[in-house]
């Protein structure tokens, strides 16, 4: 045992990981002995917790070389159902490399020092983030490196293998959940089942955003190496009607007036545009209200990015579903969507500073009886502000009192002699944006403000902040005016900076000659903002603006309630939360769809299924794979109004299900690479072995950042062909149609309405579209609860059509009964 160093590796928690100033300034590369001692000594003490590592670290994690050794040593005996204690490793270490460094007394000591293997999921977490920082500074070293010496290397060359690099850390592991187990989501959906059967008084509405028909779940056929495109009839709904306002970088365009290309504003500042105009005919519109008052109009099947305090992401629910939603206490004003960031507006030169305009706004006379622009005040402050800022050789003159007058410099002459000067621009410029002349009650502000870009509206608000505006005890900004349309402009202007902004009526009056008399009705503003937004510069306001006080209201839906009938359209956005801005700056979300997939080869194969569901959560599907398999309608399992013999199936279901292995990856706008590198960690968790991997949907997917989609989609269909041949498993990717089919009298789909159709078709070896008649001839077709798949393309084999039975209830294709119309041997029509 002479060869222990008990000195070279100390397990004292004291010291090590000290917090040493001069060592920290040498910048030590990150890393956490303790974390990477414990859980060594958690692995030594119990075997058994090796399975809770899930695989996520490797011995290139660990910073000591000798812990590194410990862990491949540890890994090693474990794979080989050999036990690994302090006798077994310290025997397996004396033959490695290095082994000479750690001594049984050190191993014994790890054990010792570590109480149990209860946390040790969190000392993986500690050591794996650390190695991740750790490779970001190396490959970081090294692209700068690179850029300084390129080597005859193009920019696009070396920015290439920089993105290479970076995205090759997150292959290997840096994202902590790859996948959802089925059975926990089952409980939780039994559990939601049970609370609202047991509801009392629950709403009969019963929608979620299902986004379009299921995959058929038949899969035989499907090679090994196969890419499977399964595309269907585009979703209906999701719409807003064709008045509704988006807005663009530049300004509001009616829902009706887009077309694709536009140039978008975001809710983050980032590039987006329309890339799909998709009319919806006439729809029933719904009006959302909410919190601060503002609205916006929508059909039933649109889809908002929604928050929750007890979500630990957003997730996209449709409106039906948020009607359901609020009838619930749990979650009556208590969902809420993101506030804007400001960020858009065009750039161009504004004819009056902003600041000057919201203080003229705010505490000037505009009125035409006055033969000056009156400015009132007793801050000397905003005296010389306005001075400073007013431009175009204009200066304050004290009248009387705390009455100034904005008057042309030239206007006065040295004696104090009033000499003729040709037209005051700054009035003309107030007169043609039209608020000269206008009485307190008439004032606004002109849409060529209010559309400007963030800073300058940020100014504008300044200025009528720093006038008219002042700040509660709680902390809360309030506004008040007597002119209607003011009161509106100032509320959209908050909102267009991310605020909140709601809107109080009060009846003002006023004593004349001792007479208390009722004056005009009176416009409250009580606004709140994110921590650290200037909304004042006056110095004294900004005082009282402390940080404790700084606090934002959420934006809550209060209510959805029918509005009216009328013409509606939904667009597809190419931001990545596929979300634009629309009325009152409400940020909602843009058309997709979902299918429920793969059950017959997780249930029939046995075999493992991933499932990557971009836009459906874990639990959405998890609920439509039950009411499936156990043949309970969707409709009343989403109510929890099942009836008596429903509740057997639902238990049957249970069973089978969670005897499968059915793995969910609800990550949104997943690129290929990712999307690649989660499935080959799946697939090695199981032997290498993978029976289906089915993405929802291609179009969700994220590409290389080209502002080309078809290039992006290009990329990712061949990166989807390339794992198919790599797990060698058949990859099952749900695409979207054109709509342009929805024009031609017959509307069953063809290779050519495939959207990016290009890439697609010669990336698939199997191309496959879903048509029902009956949702285009509800009232004459002879084929209502049938389907056919239209088989477009196949590799080796020939194309035609299958009939299928479509069982809308349960959301479920399934096989014709012997002797029905359409039935022949097989189901298969050829073409």
């Amino acid at each position: 045992m002479a060869e222990s160093r008990p000195r070279t590796l100390t397990p004292n928690p004291g010291m090590m990981g000290s917090g040493d100033a001069a060592l920290q300034a040498l910048k030590v590369p990150p890393h956490s002995v303790e974390a990477e001692q414990s859980l060594l000594g958690g692995l030594l003490i119990d075997n058994a917790a090796w399975d809770r590592l899930g695989g996520v670290l490797s011995d290139k994690d660990f910073y000591r070389p000798e812990h590194a050794l410990i862990y491949k040593v540890i890994q090693r005996l474990v794979g080989d159902n050999h036990p690994a204690d302090v006798i077994t490793v310290h025997e397996a270490v004396k033959s490695e490399q290095g082994g000479d460094l750690v001594g049984i007394d050190y191993l014994n000591s790890l054990a010792q020092s570590t109480p149990s293997a209860a946390n040790i999921k969190g000392y993986a977490d500690i050591v794996r983030d650390r190695s991740i920082l750790r490779r970001l500074i190396e490959v970081s070293d090294n692209i700068v490196n690179s850029a300084f010496v390129p080597e005859g290397r193009s920019v696009r060359t070396l920015l290439d293998e920089a993105e290479s690099r970076i995205l090759q850390i997150g292959e290997e592991g840096s994202r902590k959940a790859d996948y959802l187990e089925i059975e926990p989501l089952l409980k939780t959906v039994v559990a939601r089942i049970d609370e609202l059967y047991n509801r009392q008084g629950g709403s009969d509405i019963t929608g979620i955003a299902t986004g379009f028909i299921d995959l058929d779940k038949q899969t035989s056929g499907l090679q090994k190496g196969d890419l499977v495109i399964v595309a269907g009839r585009p979703s209906m709904g999701k719409a807003q009607p064709l008045d509704a306002k988006v807005k663009t970088v530049d300004g509001w365009k009616r829902m009706g007036d887009l077309r694709f290309g536009d140039r978008l504003a975001s809710v983050d500042g980032q590039h987006s545009m329309v890339t799909g105009v998709y009319p919806q005919g006439t729809k029933e519109i719904y009006k959302v209200t909410f919190s601060d008052g503002r609205e916006a109009e929508c059909c039933d099947e649109h889809l908002w990015r929604v928050m929750y305090r007890d979500w630990s992401e957003a997730r996209v629910i449709s409106t039906k579903r948020l009607i359901e939603m609020l009838a619930c206490v749990r979650y009556k004003n208590r969902l809420w969507i993101d506030p804007v960031s400001g960020d858009f507006g065009h750039s161009e030169k504004l004819p009056i500073n902003p600041w000057v305009l919201g203080a003229l706004l705010g505490d000037g006379t505009l009125a035409l009886s006055h033969k000056s622009v009156m400015f009132s005040t007793k801050s000397p402050e905003l005296v010389d502000r306005m001075n400073a800022l007013a431009g175009y050789e204009m200066e304050l003159v004290h009248a009387n009192a705390y009455d100034w007058r904005l008057v042309s410099k030239s206007r006065i002459a040295a004696n104090g002699a009033r000499v003729s000067v040709p037209t005051n621009y700054f009035r003309s410029t107030l007169h043609e944006l039209g608020v000269l002349g206008c009485r307190s009650f008439e004032k606004f502000i002109p849409t060529q403000y209010l559309e400007a870009d963030k800073a300058s509206r940020l100014a504008l608000f300044q200025g009528l902040m720093d006038t008219d505006g002042w700040i509660e005890k709680w902390g809360s900004i309030r506004y008040c005016t007597v002119s209607e349309q003011l009161g509106k402009d100032i509320a959209s202007l908050a909102r267009s900076l991310g605020g909140f902004c709601s809107i109080a009526h009060k009846q003002s009056s006023y004593t004349y000659l001792g007479e208390k008399k009722q004056g005009r009705l009176a416009y409250v503003l009580n606004m709140s903002f994110p921590a650290g937004f200037d909304a004042f510069t006056l110095t004294e306001k900004k005082a009282r603006l402390r940080t404790h006080w700084d606090r934002q209201r959420r934006l809550t839906f209060k209510s959805i309630e029918p509005s009216r009938v009328t013409s509606a359209q939904c667009i597809s956005v190419s931001h990545p939360s596929r979300t634009y801005i629309t009325n009152d700056y409400v940020v909602t979300h843009n058309t997709a769809f979902a299918l429920n997939i793969a059950e017959n080869v997780a249930l029939a194969e046995g075999l493992p299924v991933v499932v990557f569901s971009m836009e459906m959560s874990g639990e959405q599907l998890a609920s439509r794979l039950l009411g499936s398999v156990g043949r309970v309608d969707q409709s009343r399992m989403r109510t929890g109004k099942l009836q008596d013999d429903e509740w057997p199936r639902v238990t049957d279901a249970i069973a089978r299900l969670s005897n499968t292995q059915i793995l969910i990856d609800e990550t949104g706008a997943l690129s290929s690479l990712e999307l690649r590198a989660r499935a080959r960690r799946i697939a090695r968790n199981f032997g290498g072995t993978l029976g289906l991997v089915v993405i929802d949907y291609l179009q969700l997917m994220s590409g290389s950042g080209s502002e080309n989609r078809a290039t992006e989609i290009s990329e990712i269909s061949r990166s989807l062909k390339s794992l198919a041949k790599e797990l060698q498993c058949p990859v099952v990717a749900l695409s979207q149609l054109n709509r342009g089919l929805e024009q031609r009298p017959n509307k069953r789909p063809i290779m050519s309405d495939l959207r990016e159709s290009g890439a697609i078709e010669q990336d698939a070896d199997l191309i496959m579209f879903i048509y029902r008649d009956e949702v285009y001839h509800p009232d004459t077709t002879t084929d209502k609860g049938m389907a056919e798949i239209i088989i477009g393309k196949q590799r080796n084999g020939p194309i035609g059509t299958v009939r299928l039975s479509w069982q809308g209830p349960y959301t479920k294709f399934d096989n014709l009964a012997m002797g029905s119309v359409g039935y022949s041997s097989g189901g298969y029509e050829p073409f």
